[in-house]
């Protein structure tokens, strides 16, 4: 009867599996091991977009975690004739500060420009390069009034996804200059920020020298130009900060990368909040998967608690990937979500499956995320 009940649960796996219709990976771990310190340190919340709702959200599951909230400077209109900001443009402020005051009415504040309208033609010159004169005053003004409201502003992105020319942003001398600009502001000048990892190389070359953080997006290009973009940073003896994460596993292989700064585009859920805690553990496994853009890992959290995480990269760039999880060492459950109350008990060496995958129009990143309890729960 054993052996028919082995038999059963193994044909189940294998046909589950199967009807995903994926690559499939194994991530095996020991709950004694040491681990290594895999971590990121530096957490942000973003608020270009600003949604009161994802504030809230993120302040309940991981307020204490947020380092920083970047919120936009905006070029979607003139400024007033004597400099200061239109009314249009602190009424934005004004907007993105309510955000920001939700999580913490001290929060330090990254600038970034706001491309939810688009940067004006004011902003530019005819031969689509930047008006510096304008934009810089700009960045200036924000920074003055953001910090008039009781929050320092610590670093700055003079351009945003420049590679993507929808924004219209200008060129790369132009953030250049922009930056060399910014050197005496006392703050960390970040970029080039592309929306793809395959720019980021080529702008970064044109500004290096003018930069304390490197960045990039990865919403276009592979997981291997990311990695390799990282080292470049990393070897400059600079450091890399993603600033707009849109999936679990940009940080997931960002902490394997050495990454030290990470910003969380739309709210900070549940998963992404245990990810913020576990990674300041050790990290006892971890896979990769470049062609699918997918990745999956075991932390033991400062808690002592294992958690689990599977995530694959959204729209275009992700592919489904499911990961067999298998403990080498002893029987554990599975928490899906770390309710214990539905806990699926493997024993030790059995595979526990679960699926990194993209859904929805938007192709919005699906991660799965649980703890795992020694011995059988309930």
């Amino acid at each position: 009867m054993k052996k028919f009940k082995a038999l059963i649960w193994g044909l189940s796996a294998l046909l589950a599996a199967n009807a995903w219709g994926a690559t499939t990976k194994t991530v095996k771990f020991n709950t004694g091991d040491e681990g290594e310190v895999k971590a990121i340190t530096d957490w942000g919340e973003d608020a270009t977009w600003v949604n009161y709702y994802n504030a809230k959200k993120s302040a309940q599951y991981a307020g204490s975690e947020i380092d920083f909230v970047r919120i936009g400077f905006y070029l979607h209109k003139p400024y007033n004739e004597d400099g200061s900001l239109s009314s249009a443009q602190t009424e934005m402020l004004d907007k993105a500060l309510k955000f920001a005051d939700m999580i913490d009415s001290k929060i330090p504040i990254m600038l970034s420009p706001n491309n939810e309208k688009g940067i004006s033609d004011w902003y530019k010159k005819s031969d689509g390069s930047a008006r510096i004169d304008r934009w810089f005053n700009v960045m200036l003004k924000s920074k003055e009034y953001v910090e008039a409201r009781g929050h320092k502003v610590v670093s700055m992105e003079v351009f945003n996804e420049p590679d993507w020319k929808a924004w219209n942003m200008g060129n790369k001398d132009d953030l250049d200059e922009l930056l060399e600009m910014c050197e005496d502001w006392g703050i960390l000048r970040v970029g080039p920020s592309t929306l793809s990892s395959n720019q980021a190389e080529s702008w970064y070359d044109a500004i290096d020298s003018n930069l304390d953080v490197g960045s990039t997006h990865t919403i276009n290009g592979t997981m291997d130009q990311y990695i390799d973009f990282i080292d470049t940073v990393k070897g400059d003896k600079k450091t890399f900060m993603n600033p707009e994460v849109h999936s679990l596993v940009e940080v997931i292989v960002g902490a394997e990368e050495g990454i030290d700064s990470a910003c969380w585009w739309d709210q900070i859920n549940k998963g992404r909040a245990h990810f913020m805690r576990a990674c300041q553990g050790r990290r006892l496994a971890y896979v990769a998967v470049d062609k699918n853009w997918s990745a999956a890992c075991v932390y033991k959290g400062p808690d002592g608690v294992l958690y689990g995480f599977a995530s694959t990269n959204e729209r275009d760039n992700g592919v489904p990937t499911n990961y067999k999880f298998v403990c080498k060492n002893e029987d554990v459950t599975y928490c899906m979500g770390g309710d214990t109350d539905k806990g699926t008990f493997r024993k030790k060496g059995e595979p526990f499956f679960v699926q990194a995958k993209v859904a929805g129009k938007g192709k919005e990143s699906i991660t799965s995320w649980f703890t795992i309890v020694p011995g059988k729960v309930k």
